[in-house]
This record gives C-alpha cells, structure tokens and sequence, in this order.
C-alpha cells in the first residue's frame, strides 16, 4: 500500500470516529488535572463563589429597595456593613481567582502539550510519515487554543452556571413559589430554542478544525517552497490555490461564528421576553397584594431570573463547545493512536557485522523495491551504494534504519533479527545522514550536541574530526545557524551531521545521497571526511562515480531494479567490465 493510500485510509478512519470519542480521550483529560489538584479545587472554589455573589446580589438589591419603600427590615447601618463585607468578599475572591485560575491552565496545558508530542515522538518514522506534518502541527497550535478556550475554561464556567442556577431558582422559590412556576413556564421557550439550535456547534467546531489542517498544510508548503515556486513562476497558481483554501476556512469559522450567534440571539431574546413578562406578572401581583411580595422582591426576583434564564440560554451552547472541543482531543487522540512504547531486544555488545539474508521489501504487490537481497557488512569498513534512481539503493538504508517492519527474510545485528530490536537501542547503533540535514535555529554548538550535555573536550575532538575547525575558528561555537541551517553552507552542514554523529559514538553511519546537492570540491571533502572515520562501519549511497573516492572504499555494491547485482572493490568492478563499468564510462 502507499503512502498516499495509508494516509487516505487513516483519514477515512478519522472521518468514521468523528461521530465517536477515542477511547483514551479519557487519559488525556486527566493530563490536565495531574499534580495540578489544588490549583484546580482552588480554582473551583473561586468559580462556586462568584455564582453565589449572583445571588447574593440579587438579594442586596431587593434589601435596598425596600428600604427605598420603607418597607425594609434592615436600618441603613447594618445595610452599609452588608455592602462594604459583600465588596471585601468580592476583592478576595478574584484576588484568589488572579493567583489560581492562571496558573491551572499554565500547568494544564502544557502536560497536555508535554504528552502530545511525546506521543508524537513515540510513533514510529513509517507511521508518523501517514499523515502530513501540517496536520500535526494544527494539532499543536490551533486545536490546543480551541480546547484551552472551549473544554477547559468552559468546565468551570459550566460549573458556574449551574451552580448559578440553582441558587437562584432557590432564592425565586424563598421570595414567591407561584411567581417562579410562572417563570419557569414563561422560560420554557428559550431553553427549547437554546437546546434545539446549540446541537451544531459541536459540528462547525470540527469543521473548522478540519479546514485548519489543510491551510496549516499550505501555508508551510508555500513558506518552504518559495525558491520551486519563484522558479517556475508559479506564484500565481500557488495564489490561486492558497486564496482558495484561505476562503474554505473563513467560510467555515463565519458558519461557526452564524450558529453561535443564532444560539445567542435566540437565548438573549427570548430571555429579555420571558424577564419583561415576569416583571409584569410580579407587578400586578404586588398591587393585587397576591402573596407576601414587595417591591424589591420583584425587582430581585427579575434579576435573579437572569441567574436562570442565562445558563438555560449558554449551557446548551457550553456543552456543544465542549462537546466540540473534546472530539478535537479524540482526533489527537486518533492520531497518536500508534505510538507505541519502545520494546524490544537490547544490543549491548558492539556491532560485528550486519548480515541481510534474502531480504524483499516492497510498498504493495506492485512495487517491490529490494529482491532477494544477500549482504554482509563488516564493522569498521567502508562501503559505497551506486545504481541508476530507483534502484533501491535509499530503501535499503531505510530498511537498515528500521522504518520497514514487514520485510522478508532476515536482517541480523550480530545475532539479533533487525525487526525485533529496540528501536532506541537501534539508534544508539547508527545514524543516519542525509542531502538535507535538519538544524534548529540555535547555535552551532547546540546543534552538534543538540542541546545534550557533553565535555568540552569531547566535542572539541568532534569538531576537529569532522572537519569544523575553520568554522568555528571563524564564527565560534555559539554562532546562530539561522532557520534549518540558513546561515551555514551545504557543507558546513554536513561537517555538522558528521560530529553529531561522532559525539554519539554511532558504531554504523548510513549516508544517504548526503553529498548529491554540493559543489564537486565540497562533495569531494565531506566524503573524504567520511572516509577518513575510523571504528565505524559507513554505507553510502552516493551518485557521484569519482574514481578517487570509490578507489578507497572496502568494497562498491552495485544495484539495479532492487537487486544486488555486483560487489567488489572498484578495480574488480572495473576489471569485471560488466553493469559498474558501463555506469562509472558513461558519467565520465
């Protein structure tokens, strides 16, 4: 299957659960309440409390209003010490609120982040390649704002609400159980047109999430492609393209932004209905002298019915935005679905030698790209891949990487079969270079050691081997390589790749077409530099067919349509007068 065709599949998988939460979904809402308990029952306290100030509120009023009336039960004094305790209460309450609620969703976030992309670093180079990384980066950035703003501040702004309430409602009861059955009756028409239209929120919320993905995809395409693109003269295409799935996006967010603002009307309308026919009722009651009701109980009962009629009106919407921002935690959760813990055999002794045994490999039936192949490779020897494109020469050092799990035959390091082995004990083993070597935007000396610690002396020795003496002596260590290594050359870089390879004591460097996009004399250096490395087993894959280089290899394996076809030294090769000879002719 391809990669195309995996990544169409897992994409299919993820549209078919869209309607179904991941079953860890559970686990990764945990993350954000980890060691993190007290601030978040800290936290709740605040939220419980300011939905009794509500009420508390409402209670205040009507005490003032019918002092106004003269039918008061408090004197001015004790009403004054109510409202200054009440402004105290409120000061502490968001003082506490200043000091918790911010640092819940600091520690929060980022051990739900901390999870995710260790997660991400787990999966396997094969399964992390089905998906594009635009699509992990959206995961990252715009999925982790939507459910910092949708799930997790809205927990505590439903508990609020809720809370809010009931105590209201309790407070209506206290005042005037008949006037609040009315209330209730009355509010019957918002709740419904809250619950009936708060349903697609959840939707538009992963349709934009969704259409995120594809501009994120985009937008960094276009942001790395810019050279292919001003050379072809594609700028308007690519325009073309971009404004297109801009307009996907913002149309997507204006049906988000429509649905929320139809929930939000609705409940705000039919709330100021249902409070002005409330207060109407309340009004003919007072003058009918219908119950023990005053004044200021109307006008608190009016204002507590906004402590009932706003939750009715948000919770329908809170909970489809919760409900949305959860399933953005599933779709996480779906990708990470195949990170796996790393097991396996450990190898504890040094690498004696790599032996493939009748080993295929292909992508589908239809492609097969390495057939039958027969191959010893000693420690501490030299060995060149040469072979038209399409030969299996990168696919073969892959499968050494261990990205191929599903081969035929055996592949043995030392006496363990390659596909059971550890992935980490792999990597302490080999490393792999490549024509594009990746570097952080950070300093020459952390992109050696890649922000691990080491002696000096250790990384010295390194950068001398590596040929990075003249680098360093003329920008230092702490110079700043720019983004992926913009500020270094071709070569530079690859001298970098080398050193991170010596300082991690690698027992075999695999090279993959590292030197292909250099100028001649600096593919001709950094392969001599290569070449030069002694205790190390090196296979590379190279194009260029210089008789000086090859000459110093232990042996040339020649490939053609995946298969091995020849091996040898470069005077056996030649000599031979076969497949190697008619290449090395014809590129002279």
């Amino acid at each position: 299957m391809s990669k195309t065709d995996n990544a169409a599949n897992q994409q299919s998988s993820a549209n078919q659960q869209s309607s179904k939460l991941h079953p860890d979904v559970k686990n990764y809402v945990k993350l954000f309440f980890k060691e993190n308990k007290l601030v978040a029952f800290l936290s709740m306290i605040v939220f419980i409390a300011l939905s009794m100030i509500f009420t508390a509120i409402s209670w205040i009023l009507q005490i003032i209003f019918d002092y106004m009336s003269g039918k008061g039960d408090f004197s001015l004094t004790t009403i004054l010490l109510l409202v200054v305790s009440f402004m105290l209460a409120i000061s502490l309450i968001f003082a506490l609120k200043r000091s918790a609620y911010p640092r819940f969703l600091e520690k929060a976030m980022n051990q739900y982040k901390e999870s995710v992309i260790k997660k991400l670093l787990k999966k396997s180079y094969s399964d992390f390649s089905l998906a594009n990384s635009g699509t992990y980066l959206s995961v990252l950035t715009n999925d982790c704002e939507r459910i910092q703003e949708k799930y997790l501040k809205k927990i505590f702004d439903f508990v609020q609400d809720v809370l809010m309430l009931v105590s209201s409602l309790a407070l209506m009861i206290y005042y005037s159980p008949l006037l609040t059955v009315i209330a209730l009756i009355i509010s019957l028409l918002p709740m419904a047109c809250s619950i009936l239209t708060a349903n697609g929120i959840a939707t538009r919320e992963e349709q934009v999430s969704k259409s995120n993905e594809s501009y994120t995809a985009l937008t960094k395409d276009v942001l790395n492609g810019v050279s292919v693109i001003k050379s072809f003269k594609a700028e308007q295409e690519v325009i073309d393209r971009y404004k297109n799935q801009s307009m996907e996006l913002e149309h997507t967010k204006n049906l988000r932004e429509k649905t929320m603002t139809t929930v939000s009307a609705l409940g705000t309308i039919s709330s100021l209905g249902t409070q002005l026919g409330v207060m109407l009722v309340g009004a003919w009651m007072v003058n009918a002298h219908v119950g023990v009701i005053t004044a200021g109980m109307v006008l608190a009962f009016t204002n507590l019915m906004n402590g009932v009629l706003q939750p009715i009106a948000s919770l329908p919407q809170m909970l489809g935005e919760m409900k949305g921002a959860k399933k953005l935690i599933s779709k996480m959760a779906d990708y990470m679905s195949n990170a796996k813990e790393d097991s396996g055999e450990i190898i504890d002794d040094s690498i004696k030698n790599v032996v493939l045994r009748d080993v295929s490999y292909a992508y589908d039936a239809d492609h097969k790209v390495l057939k039958n192949v027969n191959l010893t490779l000693q420690a501490g020897k030299s060995y060149a891949i040469v072979g038209p494109s399409g030969a299996g020469k990168s696919s073969l050092i892959n499968l050494l990487m261990g990205y191929y799990k599903d081969y035929e035959g055996s592949v043995h390091l030392n006496n363990h079969e390659l596909s059971k082995v550890s992935k980490s004990s792999l990597y302490d083993k080999t490393t792999l270079m490549q024509q594009s070597v990746f570097m952080f935007d950070a300093s020459i000396l952390d992109n050696i050691t890649l922000f691990k610690p080491f002696q000096s002396a250790e990384v010295d020795r390194v950068i001398h081997l590596a040929g990075l003496d003249d680098l360093i002596a003329a920008k230092g260590k702490d110079y700043q390589c720019g983004e992926n290594g913009s500020h270094l050359s071709g070569g530079e870089k690859q001298r970098i790749a080398i050193a991170r390879s010596l300082l991690k004591k690698s027992e075999i460097l695999l090279v993959d077409e590292a030197t292909s996009a250099l100028d001649n004399e600096t593919s001709a250096n950094v392969t001599q530099s290569i070449l030069d490395l002694q205790g190390i087993l090196r296979l590379v894959v190279t194009h260029r067919l210089d008789a000086n280089s090859l000459k110093q290899y232990d042996e040339i394996l020649v490939m053609k349509s995946g298969e091995l076809i020849e091996r040898g030294s470069f005077e056996e090769l030649m000599d031979q007068k076969a497949y190697f000879y008619s290449l090395y002719t014809v590129s002279m």
